[in-house]
């Protein structure tokens, strides 16, 4: 579990009264069950760090068994003043909600898969690029969760993790694919060079662990007129999704017989710009377990 950095800016005793157990819940769902106080974003080894409407608060000696993702409703006092601040967590109960009926994910789930796609959120702080849960909802006719999530200092964004995939508001949705829509560059066809919507890049400084048939998100500026393209990456990530349920090859592997593939049977002279395969599309077809790969104009099934 990832570690959260601490900027402890002024470390004040606040005593006083008991804080109710069920601040911050109401607002915090459309999901309504017992109150509580609020979410769990992450678990430590000082302790477990929870959304809630005030902010954050970094919760130590919770007796129960918990997780990120779950309701907690915690009576506590003494607050230290940091950030994030820090309490007492003695007096704390579990309380999640159960799965709605026919749902594909309980809300505890939902809120697991929308912290990790949240990690990938630019920050212009890195220091205190803390998210926030500040919204749950079930969308039953679509078997959706809305999941809101704000990193801190920056905007909000409507995460959907429902049986389709995940989607997330700020990303349009990819023409290079219908599987799992996420936010990506392009594919990785050969070294640092990436099959994008607008064609072909080459970056310099993209992340080292990228294989030919990642997806990788790449955010970058000037893009040098040449074929291919030439730009460099200000940050770069491999995004790749996971192999499909049932599926042989995850997209990765099925990228990379494809390009073997067409590199053997079409490549041309290195000086010819047809030489470099472009992917224009992939799908997976789940009742036939089958992969379509359109390179240029040659549709390739693995």
């Amino acid at each position: 579990m990832q570690r959260f950095l601490f900027l402890f800016s002024l470390c004040l005793c606040i005593t006083g009264c008991t804080i109710p157990a069920d601040t911050g819940g109401d607002t915090l769902t459309s999901v309504n069950d017992e109150s509580f106080t609020g979410f769990v974003i992450d678990r430590t080894d000082i302790g477990s760090l929870v959304s809630h409407e005030g902010g954050l608060t970094m919760f130590s000696n919770i007796p129960v068994a918990h997780g990120v993702g779950d309701r907690v409703r915690i009576h506590y006092r003494d607050v230290l003043d940091s950030f994030p601040s820090q309490a007492d967590g003695s007096q704390a109960t579990v309380v999640s909600s159960p799965k709605p009926d026919g749902a594909t994910y309980s809300e505890k789930e939902a809120i697991q898969q929308a912290l990790e796609l949240a990690r990938a959120f630019p920050s212009s702080d890195a220091m205190s690029a803390y998210p926030f849960v500040t919204y749950t909802h079930y969308v039953k006719e679509a078997d959706v969760w809305e999941i809101t999530i704000q990193i801190y200092g920056e905007e909000e964004h409507l995460i959907e993790i429902g049986s389709n995939g995940v989607s997330v508001d700020h990303c349009e949705h990819s023409s290079l694919t219908d599987y799992s829509p996420a936010c990506f560059t392009g594919y990785v066809i050969e070294n640092r060079l990436i099959s994008t919507e607008n064609d072909l890049i080459t970056f310099t400084n993209l992340i080292r662990s990228a294989e030919i048939g990642d997806r990788v998100s790449v955010e970058y500026t000037d893009v040098k007129e040449s074929y291919p393209a030439s730009a460099t990456a200000v940050s770069s990530k491999v995004v790749s999704p996971p192999k499909p349920d049932g599926a042989t090859y995850s997209e990765k592997e099925a990228i990379q017989q494809a390009l073997l593939y067409y590199n053997e049977q079409n490549r041309q002279p290195e000086s010819d710009p047809v030489a470099f395969p472009v992917i224009h599309f992939c799908t997976y077809h789940d009742e036939t377990d089958t992969w379509t790969i359109t390179i240029n104009d040659v549709d390739i099934e693995i």
